[in-house]
């Protein structure tokens, strides 16, 4: 789930720079930083730890990427994506 979180964070900054809604790059948002909102860092939200929620854990669960997939959309991450970078954050999971 860290990696998919990573990648959706590090998609906003890298192409939200330039944008005129700053509220959209993570650096500038605090809703939307990892490290400063504890609901999307997996360290502080059990449910986001793979090493504490056995269902997305890949080693214990099967359908892993699918309750990640779930889970990730629940996300306030979720709704500050556009579409191209919700499905770039599918196919990242899907390769995993």
């Amino acid at each position: 789930m860290e990696e998919l979180i990573n990648f959706a964070v590090e998609l906003m900054e890298r192409e939200n720079r330039y944008s005129e809604d700053s509220d959209l790059i993570p650096s500038q948002n605090s809703q939307l930083n990892p490290s400063q909102n504890r609901d999307i860092n997996v360290s502080q939200n059990r449910d986001l730890n793979t090493s504490q929620n056995p269902e997305i854990n890949r080693t214990q669960n099967p359908n892993w990427k699918q309750n990640q997939w779930v889970l990730f959309k629940e996300t306030i991450l979720w709704e500050s994506l556009n579409d191209s970078q919700k499905k770039r954050c599918s196919e990242f999971l899907k390769q995993l």
